[in-house]
């Protein structure tokens, strides 16, 4: 998957998010994102299943938990447990299914 893809995913998340999210994200983030996602590539979110589920690229997962790590996490706890999984993750190729569990855990 190339990049602007990555970006793309990553756009149509947050476009299904709560404002929330979006108000605590910078807008240069949320600008950067925007201009580099691929126009043509259309990944369509379906909000009748969880987010956990909707199939995202091991990148786009790997930019949303940078997301949450610098700008959702609600709790010192939260982003600590955040940043153990990652640092753990980081000796395995795959995202685990605990950080997806974390990443995606107030989202719905």
């Amino acid at each position: 998957m190339n990049q602007k893809q990555v970006y793309s995913e990553v756009y149509a998340v947050l476009s299904a998010l709560n404002d929330d999210y979006l108000k605590k994200t910078p807008q240069e983030i949320l600008d950067r994102i925007n201009d580099k996602r691929d126009r043509n590539y259309r990944f369509r979110i379906d909000e009748n299943i969880p987010l956990k589920e909707q199939n995202l690229s091991p990148e786009a997962i790997a930019m949303l938990a940078a997301l949450k790590l610098d700008y959702w996490c609600e709790s010192k706890e939260e982003k600590e447990e955040l940043e153990l999984l990652l640092k753990a993750n980081d000796k395995d190729v795959k995202l685990s299914s605990n950080l997806k569990k974390i990443l995606f855990k107030n989202v719905q």
